[in-house]
C-alpha cells in the first residue's frame, strides 16, 4: 500500500516541525512551507530540501508586532504574508502529483485547499485555537471589561477562516474545548488531536531542589490580556503567604502598557528571553504553574511544566482541561476567577502531601504522551 505524502504550511513554526519530523521518519513528508526565515528553522532538524522558508515578511513585522500604534500596518503585512504562503503552497501542489494531503494552518490554506480538493486530494485546515468568531468575541468582551481599547480582528481574517472551515475536508483542533466552539454545523468535520511534549527538553531534574522557605509560582506565557496575567497578579496580591514569589517568563506584547505598573510588586520576578535549557531549570524550581487564559488552543507550556513535575492551575479555556483531569496533575478553574486561583494556591501551599502527589502525577503521565 502506497504511503500518503503530506504537505504542511504555516505562517511560523507552531507544531508543524514536530509533525514534520515524524512524517520524515516514515518517508511521508513532501515539504513544509513556513513564513519564518531559514536561520530560525535550521535547528528544527529537518533538511533544507524539505523546507520552503519565506521569512522576509516576518522579519519586516518583527519590530511592529509589539507596538500598539503600528497594529494596522502589522495586520496588513501579516495578511500579505499569509496570502503569499497560500500561493506558494498552491504552486507546489501543481508541481507535485505525489502530494496526497495538505495540512494548512488556518488563514494560509483557502486557495491551496481548493486546489488540493480539485485534484481529488485531502485538505485539512489546522486551526490551533477556537473558532475565530469565538476568539474575536471573547477577547473583545475582555478588553471592554478592562476599559482597554481593543482592535477587532480585520474582517479579512474572519471571512477567510469561515470560508476555510466550510471548504476543508477536516478541521484539526488540539482540544475538545476548541471543538465545542465550532457549533453543530461543523461538528462532524472537527477532529481533536492533542499536542505532545519533548521529554528530552522538559523533564524533572532531581539535582534541582525546590525551596523549603519560599512558595514559588510560575507564569510562562506572553504578557497579554489573552493569557489572563492580570488575574494572576491580583490573585498573587490576595494570596496570604509569608514567603511567596511569582516568576513571570514571557515576551512583551502590545498590552505591555497595561502590565508595566501591575508587575512592579515586591516578590514578582520578571525574566527576559530564557532558552530551553535554563527554562527547564527554572520550571524545576517552582512549586506550581498558573495559567488563567481567557482563550487559546492548547497551551504547550502546560505540557512542558507537567513533564518537569510542576502541578498546574489552569482555566478550561487554555484547552488543556482534559489533559489535567486525565493526568490528575492540578486544577481546572473557571475563567476570570481570582478567588479560585487564591483558593488553589492556598491549598497547595498548605498541603505538601497533595503538592507532591500532583507533581508525581504530572511527571509520570507526561512520559507517555
Amino acid at each position: 500500500m502506497k504511503k500518503r505524502k503530506y504537505l504542511l504550511n504555516s505562517a511560523g513554526k507552531f507544531h508543524n516541525f514536530e509533525l514534520g519530523r515524524e512524517l520524515l521518519k516514515k518517508n511521508q513528508l513532501s515539504k513544509i512551507i513556513s513564513g519564518y526565515p531559514w536561520f530560525k528553522l535550521k535547528k528544527e532538524g529537518i533538511p533544507k530540501k524539505f523546507v520552503e522558508a519565506n521569512g522576509l515578511i516576518r522579519i519586516l513585522r518583527e519590530p511592529l508586532i509589539k507596538l500598539r500604534s503600528f497594529k494596522q500596518i502589522d495586520h496588513l503585512l501579516n495578511i500579505y504574508g499569509l496570502q503569499k504562503i497560500d500561493k506558494i503552497t498552491s504552486k507546489i501542489i501543481d508541481k507535485d502529483d505525489e502530494i496526497d494531503v495538505l495540512i494548512a494552518q488556518s488563514s494560509c490554506g483557502l486557495e491551496s485547499g481548493k486546489n488540493t480538493k480539485n485534484k481529488g486530494k485531502l485538505y485539512v485546515c489546522d486551526r490551533t485555537s477556537t473558532h475565530i468568531d469565538f476568539q474575536n468575541n471573547i477577547l473583545q468582551e475582555e478588553y471592554k471589561t478592562l476599559n482597554l481599547d481593543y482592535i477587532p480582528m480585520n474582517n479579512w481574517y474572519l471571512d477567510r477562516e469561515r470560508k476555510e472551515y466550510e471548504e476543508a475536508d477536516m478541521i484539526l483542533v488540539p482540544s475538545n474545548f476548541n471543538k465545542s466552539t465550532f457549533g453543530d454545523n461543523l461538528n462532524d468535520k472537527v477532529k481533536v488531536l492533542e499536542f505532545g511534549v519533548n521529554n528530552k527538553i522538559f523533564f524533572r531534574n532531581e539535582n534541582i531542589k525546590k525551596s523549603n522557605t519560599y512558595f514559588d509560582i510560575l507564569f510562562l506565557a506572553s504578557k497579554s490580556v489573552r493569557k489572563g496575567l492580570h488575574y494572576l497578579i491580583e490573585a498573587f496580591k490576595k494570596f496570604k503567604h509569608p514567603n511567596k514569589r511569582l516568576h513571570v517568563i514571557g515576551s512583551k506584547t502590545s498590552d505591555n502598557h497595561f502590565y508595566e505598573k501591575k508587575l512592579q510588586q515586591e516578590n514578582i520576578i520578571i525574566y527576559g528571553h530564557v532558552d530551553h535549557l535554563k527554562l527547564n531549570d527554572l520550571i524545576n524550581t517552582c512549586h506550581v504553574y498558573v495559567l488563567p487564559s481567557i482563550e487559546e488552543g492548547f497551551a504547550l507550556t502546560i505540557l512542558q511544566v507537567a513533564a518537569a513535575g510542576c502541578p498546574v492551575i489552569i482555566t478550561e479555556n487554555t484547552g488543556a482541561g482534559d489533559f489535567v483531569r486525565k493526568s490528575n496533575c492540578g486544577f481546572v478553574i473557571p475563567i476570570r476567577s481570582i478567588n479560585s486561583i487564591v483558593d488553589k494556591l492556598t491549598l497547595l501551599a498548605d498541603n505538601k502531601i497533595l503538592l507532591k502527589e500532583l507533581s508525581l502525577n504530572a511527571e509520570n503521565y507526561s512520559k507517555f504522551i
